[in-house]
């Protein structure tokens, strides 16, 4: 939920009828970037309290940050409304409800949301000007996904194990989560596999990871399939936490400041 010394989020209607919290971060005036946090976090968790509103203004960038389907103080639809299609119509219904579209903003992900990036960016090329994507590994972390043994792992009934485990971990470890969605919309994702290598970005993108991540310890092998790519660790982090790295911030905000216009 917004600080009180935030506005509330505006909201966006997706093609779908989901809506779709946007908020605000960094300079109004600045160059716009689309931010996109991971996996069972938030706008809220992944960019505010993790102080990415500062370093925004300070480089001149104007974020706008909404959180994804089944997240943070966006709608939670039932089972079925979690493809990964739906994803990339929220981009598209956010862009144009900002006035983005057609106008290559910067993007700015982590994990999930760096996974959602390089998917849309590599069907749309002029979307973009530049990525900046952090915890992005080079495989997907819901393959092999067991959706039923997850769910019956939320109810107690089961013991979750590989991917399922992995899923149900994150989908409870905060507690504004709602799990149930987070499961359903992993394992509705996980019908799409990710594969990177198949479909790559052509525009400017910086990956970066932290170096004591083992979620995603084989980013920089991703540089490969890249026009025009980069690699850079993020020092002494880890998946959950490399959010907060300072040097994370200023590499990243820099890079899309220098490509991204106002």
């Amino acid at each position: 939920m917004p600080s009180e010394s935030r506005p509330a989020p505006s909201v966006v209607v997706a093609a779908d009828g989901t809506r779709l919290a946007v908020h605000e971060l960094g300079d109004p005036a600045g160059a716009p970037v689309l931010m996109v946090h991971g996996f069972s976090s938030s706008t809220q968790r992944n960019w505010l309290d993790a102080g990415w509103d500062r370093p925004l203004a300070e480089a001149g960038l104007r974020g706008i940050a909404f959180d994804l389907r089944g997240h943070g103080s966006s709608d939670r639809p039932g089972p079925g409304h979690y493809d990964v299609s739906r994803f990339l119509g929220d981009v598209d219904a956010v862009l144009a409800a900002t006035g983005l579209a057609g106008g290559r903003p910067g993007y700015l992900g982590y994990s999930m949301g760096s996974r959602l990036g390089w998917r849309y960016a590599a069907v749309h090329p002029d979307a973009f000007s530049a990525l900046a994507l952090g915890g992005l590994p080079s495989g997907d972390p819901f393959r092999g996904l067991d959706g039923d043994l997850a769910r019956r792992a939320l109810a107690g009934e089961a013991e979750p194990t590989g991917a399922a485990a992995f899923v149900v971990r994150l989908a409870t470890a905060l507690p504004e989560n709602d799990p149930s969605a987070l499961v359903a919309l992993a394992t509705e994702v996980a019908r799409t596999p990710f594969a990177p290598a198949d479909h790559a970005p052509d525009v400017p993108t910086l990956l970066m990871t932290g170096d004591r991540d083992d979620h995603a310890p084989d980013t920089a092998s991703l540089v490969d399939a890249l026009a025009d790519g980069a690699f850079a660790p993020i020092p002494g982090r880890n998946h959950l936490n490399a959010v907060t790295s300072r040097h994370f911030k200023e590499q990243a905000l820099a890079f899309l400041a220098a490509r991204t216009r106002p």
